[in-house]
């Protein structure tokens, strides 16, 4: 009778452990600003990051797709000839050198409007002439785009940014269009959004 008891405290205490930690987690994660829901997407916030199959990647060692798993990581979707593209990927490159060595991986997706292939040697001079120098992920014909946010709701623009945790759940959606650190008072919003991105990447590289 006392061997059963025991156990049964035993697994008590296993139970309030497990709900202990669950909560500090809760609290960790509650840490995390983000945008208002009016910005449109936030409640892929908490939901997995999909599997993503890209056509190929570029920019990596041996072109080997970019191995996220237990990595804290940011997804931007890019293509040339747009100027959000090209106002937010200097901003992204200075986060990928800034916070690389601290266990921040980027990856810039590449969608070439409208979809249909293109050669690597052309993806690689946008990506350059943008600034951005980091890994290429080409989703030649949208097919994650739409899978992953096209499809999910009424969208205003294609250049959408994901951050997701080491455990590969999403903490983070910029829904598009740009966002940039500036001290310009007409770039107040974007100056905001990328604040926010900064400090939301600091939070889970430390967890």
């Amino acid at each position: 009778m006392n061997i059963r008891r025991a156990v049964i405290l035993a697994l008590v205490a296993i139970y309030v452990g497990l709900a202990v930690f669950v909560q500090l987690r809760a609290d960790v994660r509650s840490d995390i600003k983000t945008l208002p829901r009016s910005r449109g997407g936030q409640y892929l916030i908490g939901k997995p990051m999909p599997q993503l199959q890209f056509t190929r990647w570029l920019n990596t060692e041996g072109n080997k797709p970019v191995d996220t798993a237990n990595s804290v990581t940011l997804y931007r979707w890019w293509t040339n000839g747009c100027p959000f593209c090209e106002s937010t990927l200097p901003g992204i490159e200075k986060l990928r050198k800034e916070y690389q060595a601290k266990g921040l991986k980027v990856v810039g997706v590449y969608h070439p409007k409208p979809p249909r292939p293109i050669s690597d040697e052309i993806v690689k001079g946008f990506a350059a002439k943008l600034g951005y120098g980091g890994a290429v992920a080409v989703d030649q014909d949208w097919s994650q785009l739409k899978a992953i946010w096209l499809s999910t709701g009424k969208r205003d623009a294609t250049s959408v940014s994901f951050l997701v945790d080491k455990n590969g759940v999403i903490r983070f959606v910029h829904p598009g269009t740009e966002y940039f650190p500036s001290v310009k008072r007409e770039d107040a919003q974007q100056n905001e959004d990328y604040r926010l991105i900064v400090d939301a990447i600091e939070a889970l590289l430390k967890e």
